[in-house]
């Protein structure tokens, strides 16, 4: 029966086999692993490519955010003098309230998501790794 490298969820499987494989047979198991390992390095890939997204956004969020804070110290100096401009104030202190509160909501979500993504990438890539190993292994042999 075969058996896994690593996990349930490895990348390669694990065939000893009884007899030593032929040529043929090694060369078609190697080429079966590494199609294996592209299959999820291109997950890998798609994973940094969301990390990117995330940081990309992050730039235009960090802009509103000194945006949100020059209007804030030009109310600040004025909400003292006037009813009106305070009650503008506390509507645009709550929107600021709000807006962080989503922000940290939104960089909690993808800690989360980029720990898991992160265990699976390190995961994947020690099994390649393992895989790499055994065919060097019945490579040499």
């Amino acid at each position: 029966p075969p058996r896994l490298c690593a996990a349930d969820s490895a990348v390669v499987r694990y065939m000893p086999s009884v007899t030593s494989p032929s040529a043929a047979e090694a060369m078609s198991q190697s080429s079966a692993s590494l199609l294996r390992a592209l299959r999820e390095l291109k997950r890998v890939d798609e994973i940094l490519e969301g990390c990117a997204a995330f940081w990309a956004n992050m730039d235009g969020t960090v802009q509103k955010l000194a945006q949100m804070k020059e209007h804030t110290d030009c109310l600040i100096n004025f909400a003292a003098k006037s009813k009106p401009l305070k009650e503008r104030f506390e509507q645009r202190l709550s929107e600021y309230t709000n807006f962080w509160s989503s922000l940290e909501r939104l960089c909690r979500q993808y800690c989360m998501d980029h720990q898991a993504s992160a265990k699976r990438m390190y995961e994947v890539i020690r099994e390649v790794s393992d895989a790499a190993d055994v065919i060097d292994t019945a490579n040499s042999a």
